[in-house]
């Protein structure tokens, strides 16, 4: 697909947000434990991600299910399939099957449940049998630690996880403890460990999930990189319970200021830059190359951390965000533990860009807002679908796109 902006930007734009997948993940589980029909669920999202997470909870009764590129919605289904003790064979793409799975069928093993990983396959022999205490890694995801909570109330007594070191993505801990609570189950949680006594999951009438934040980013990016430009992101909220709502405060470093409307947030060009900021990301790695692509865009000397996990992505993030932004002029280099941007002289805004996603959602996302200043030719723009599949529609306010 080739991109280019259009002559004439709008100053002042509406954008609606596919429904969060975060939330739509954890809420299918606890629907599904509580026997809330799935139909009560409004705004649920509609990628390919979640999509996979719903048939596979609405085929149950299958023998084996394929996940294509998607983490998430396999590892909570494993989880809800040993909790039920009901065999399995799980697969999906190449890619898929090897990311690192071990940290999930650890915690499993620690309840007694038989697990086999083969390069093509993971196979459920036996489920959960005993749940009381058992000790995760977070450091290079809190995915597998969301998925024992979502269960654990259906075991008898104090269910303990203990978490060795300090866990990466902890936001989406407690996003997972806060949706539990709305189906009426508590927990203790801290970066050491979590309790969670038994209980059963008491299903709301309806239960309406917020818009996507880490979908919100490409617009944060846009607005950043276009004086003057304003975004309403229709029915956002500042005060939601998604960690990466944070980007409101990255944002506002790098220019934009975020109104609370009744319709949603404003987000507008401030002009107040941060020529040095420095970005800590090992809690919202999904605004990981949305934030660098920015920062490249604007050519900020910007520093950042915690983005090592990004190697275990749909793609490694880190290598394809810094090839790709080599061609924009951009360097990433390493240096003390951080990751330092740089830019090279000369670099024409009438270059052609060909930027090679990895069939990975964000890369191609984030990568977009160079079409502000080049055309740029995308290899995948269908991979969006992992997550926002009307992107390119909602993009389209301002860039003409030729497929």
């Amino acid at each position: 697909m080739k991109l280019h902006k259009k002559a004439s930007l709008p100053k002042v734009s509406t954008i609606t947000l596919p429904g969060s997948k975060s939330i739509s993940h954890r809420a299918l589980i606890a629907a599904d434990l509580s026997g809330m029909p799935i139909e009560s669920i409004k705004g649920l999202s509609g990628c390919d991600d979640t999509q996979f997470l719903l048939r596979a909870i609405q085929n149950q009764q299958q023998e084996k299910h394929d996940f294509g590129d998607g983490a998430t919605p396999l590892h909570f289904f494993m989880v809800l399939a040993a909790a039920k003790n009901k065999p399995l064979v799980l697969t999906g793409s190449e890619r898929l099957m090897q990311r690192p799975h071990g940290d999930l069928i650890n915690l499993l093993s620690q309840c007694d449940s038989v697990i086999k990983q083969t390069p093509q396959e993971i196979i459920i022999d036996k489920g959960i049998q005993s749940f009381q205490s058992i000790t995760a890694d977070a450091t290079r995801s809190s995915q597998h630690i969301s998925a024992m909570m979502l269960v654990a109330p259906l075991f008898p007594g104090l269910k303990e996880i203990v978490i060795t070191d300090k866990p990466a993505s902890f936001p989406y801990i407690k996003l997972t403890a806060d949706l539990m609570r709305i189906f009426g189950v508590d927990t203790f949680i801290s970066e050491e460990n979590i309790l969670i006594e038994t209980g059963s999951y008491q299903p709301p009438e309806t239960l309406q999930i917020e818009p996507d934040w880490s979908a919100a980013a490409f617009f944060y990016s846009l607005v950043s990189c276009a004086p003057g430009m304003s975004i309403l992101l229709k029915g956002l909220r500042l005060n939601s319970m998604q960690g990466d709502s944070a980007l409101a405060n990255f944002y506002y470093e790098l220019g934009v200021s975020s109104t609370q409307t009744e319709d949603g947030i404003l987000i507008s060009h401030s002009g107040k830059f941060n020529p040095n900021p420095v970005v800590n990301l090992i809690n919202y790695p999904d605004c990981a190359p949305t934030i660098m692509a920015t920062c490249a865009y604007l050519r900020i000397n910007a520093s950042f951390t915690g983005l090592e996990n990004l190697v275990l992505k749909e793609s490694n993030r880190l290598e394809a965000m810094a090839v790709n932004l080599k061609q924009t002029g951009a360097n990433i280099s390493l240096r003390n533990g951080a990751y330092f941007l740089s830019y090279d002289e000369n670099i024409l805004a009438n270059t052609p860009l060909d930027i090679k996603t990895h069939g990975d959602h964000r890369i191609a996302m984030a990568i977009a807002i160079f079409g502000l200043k080049h055309t740029v030719n995308i290899d995948n723009p269908e991979c969006v679908s992992k997550s926002f599949p009307g992107f390119w529609q909602q993009w389209s306010h301002w860039f003409h796109s030729d497929r």
